[in-house]
């Protein structure tokens, strides 16, 4: 697919990211806690949204409490970045032996039973890892990605999420694919991470979640039903620096059978025990609870 390799150019321009990623990764680590000394003590990279995000989701934690975490997560996404920087050299055998899966039993089944699948993650723990999928999947594994603004980094991490095997696919290009895919018969596994908040336009559901009503993307509720997959959600969790453990959680098996937004809430709810069980590792630097119903309805009529 357009965009798996790197030109000659790209790789100078890239450079100072290539020498880095030779790096042991303990070293890198080294590296991401200078960063994180940076990033939280002196640039106070978006301390506020943080602790705004954690106070309104954790409100029976005490300031004490919701502090630890987010030192936790900012110590966390400094890690993130030099792990995902990594992957320009990680090997199958590294990337086999960091992310580990408890139950692929479930994934097994659903190939040996001819079946393509909607598999669901979050932003939580290392997602660009989560790539690993496609070294254990027999199906072939489509990440769904929206294009970055910047061409150049947009090319790295399509070159990244398609080392070892993947096939990273624009969201527009989404319908198309799966009908190239359902035209051959061959299954496929449709990886998306659908946490995050949709544009204006397409703010049509919405749902509590950690203690405030949000918009739901539903891109994969309609695509689900439509096509009667199955849906899977893959929980990541952090063991510890640098490994990491996935279980996977069939949703729902008979798509057709649910109504509208079901499938979108059922999602939300995974992705809410996920974060209950290791708050730290979510993204709370985004702005995902920016918009309530109430704004909503004020910009929309503006």
């Amino acid at each position: 697919m357009k965009g798996r390799i790197l030109s000659v150019t790209d790789k100078l321009l890239l450079s100072p990211a290539w020498l880095l990623a030779l790096l042991p990764l303990r070293v890198l680590y080294l590296i991401s806690w200078g960063v994180y000394m940076v990033l939280y003590y002196l640039v106070g990279y978006r301390r506020k949204v943080v602790a705004d995000n954690l106070k309104a989701a954790f409100p029976e934690k005490t300031d004490q409490d919701r502090l630890v975490i987010e030192r936790k997560f900012f110590r966390h996404l400094c890690d993130y970045f030099m792990e995902s920087l990594y992957m320009i050299r990680m090997s199958k055998h590294q990337a086999s032996k960091r992310f580990v899966y408890t139950n692929p039993e479930l994934i097994n089944r659903l190939y040996d039973e001819g079946k393509s699948f909607i598999l669901l993650t979050s932003h939580q723990g290392n997602w660009e890892w989560a790539i690993r999928f496609s070294l254990l999947f027999r199906h072939a594994l489509i990440g769904v990605y929206k294009p970055l603004s910047n061409d150049l980094f947009d090319r790295l991490f399509v070159y990244l999420r398609s080392r070892f095997g993947g096939i990273p696919v624009p969201m527009k290009h989404t319908l198309r694919i799966i009908s190239e895919y359902r035209q051959r018969k061959e299954p496929f596994a449709l990886y998306m991470l659908s946490d995050q908040r949709p544009g204006m336009e397409d703010m049509n559901y919405w749902t509590p979640f950690m203690n405030r009503e949000v918009p739901v993307i539903t891109g994969m509720d309609k695509l689900a039903r439509r096509y009667n997959l199955p849906v899977v959600f893959s929980r990541v969790m952090q063991k510890k620096q640098g490994f990491y453990e996935v279980e996977f959680e069939l949703l729902v098996e008979h798509s057709q059978e649910l109504g509208e937004y079901e499938i979108a809430e059922k999602y939300i709810r995974a992705v809410e025990r996920g974060i209950y069980l290791q708050p730290e590792t979510y993204l709370w630097s985004h702005k995902r609870w920016k918009y309530n119903p109430e704004q909503y309805k004020l910009n929309k009529q503006k």
